[in-house]
C-alpha cells in the first residue's frame, strides 16, 4: 500500500484484541525501519520504551486517564527524547562512525561534528527540547505509518500525567517524554475525522 493510501486510511483507534500478540522480532523490526527517520544533525535522540508487562500496564491505565487500548492494544511504546544525545561526546562518536563506515572523510566528519557541536552548544533547555520533540515527533510517525503498513491498527496518546508516568517507570530527567503509542490488531475501527480543505491550510510567501 502507498504512504498516500495509508495516510488516507489511517485512524485513531482505540479498541484492541487483548488476546493478539505481536512478536518481540516485529517490534523490534518496526523500530529499527522507523530509527532511519529525518532527526537534526543526525544525533539519534529518539529512545522507545516497550511496555510489554501486564501488570505495568495496569499501573499506567489510570495515569493515562483510563484509556483501555493502554492494557488492550498488543504493544504499548513510550516516545522518548534523550536529551545525552546533545552531548558532544555522542556527536563525535556518531560521526566517527560515519567516517568507519566510509560514507564521508576526515574533512566531512569534523566539519559534521564541529557544525553540530557548535549548533547546540548555547541552546536554552526550551530549546532542546523543542528539538526532543521535533525528532521524536518524526520517528512516531514513521512508526505508525509501519505498524499500519504491516497489518496493525495505531493510535497515538498525549493524553497522561507526564509526573506520574515517569515517576511509575523510573524514567530520569534524562529524558523527555513526549507520547504514547499503542500498536494492535482493531475490534472496532477508528471513526472518520473532517480535515480542512487543503486551500484552507496552504499560505505563500506571507501568512494572512
Amino acid at each position: 500500500m502507498s504512504i498516500k493510501n495509508l495516510l488516507e486510511k489511517r485512524r485513531s483507534v482505540r479498541h484492541y484484541d487483548p488476546s493478539y500478540t505481536i512478536s518481540p522480532e516485529i517490534i523490534v523490526s518496526l523500530i529499527e525501519s522507523a530509527s532511519k527517520s529525518p532527526n537534526g544533525n543526525n544525533i539519534q535522540a529518539t529512545r522507545y520504551l516497550i511496555i510489554d508487562d501486564p501488570n505495568v500496564r495496569q499501573l499506567l491505565l489510570p495515569i493515562a486517564f483510563n484509556q483501555n487500548q493502554v492494557k488492550e492494544a498488543s504493544t504499548l511504546i513510550v516516545m522518548l527524547g534523550d536529551y545525552q544525545a546533545f552531548d558532544k561526546d555522542n556527536i563525535i562518536k556518531i560521526h566517527e562512525e560515519g567516517f568507519q563506515a566510509g560514507y564521508f572523510n576526515t574533512t566531512l566528519r569534523d566539519y559534521l561534528a564541529n557544525a553540530a557541536i557548535n549548533y547546540y552548544a548555547n541552546k536554552s533547555h526550551e530549546d532542546l527540547k523543542l528539538e526532543l520533540i521535533r525528532d521524536v515527533s518524526l520517528a512516531s510517525m514513521s512508526l505508525i505509518l509501519l505498524a499500519n503498513e504491516a497489518g496493525f491498527e495505531t493510535i497515538t496518546m498525549s493524553g497522561y500525567d507526564s509526573k506520574q508516568l515517569k515517576e511509575a517507570l523510573n524514567i530520569s530527567e534524562r529524558y523527555l517524554d513526549v507520547l504514547l503509542i499503542a500498536i494492535g490488531k482493531g475490534t472496532t475501527a477508528g471513526h472518520k475525522t473532517v480535515r480542512h480543505n487543503v486551500n484552507k491550510v496552504i499560505y505563500k510567501n506571507q501568512i494572512l
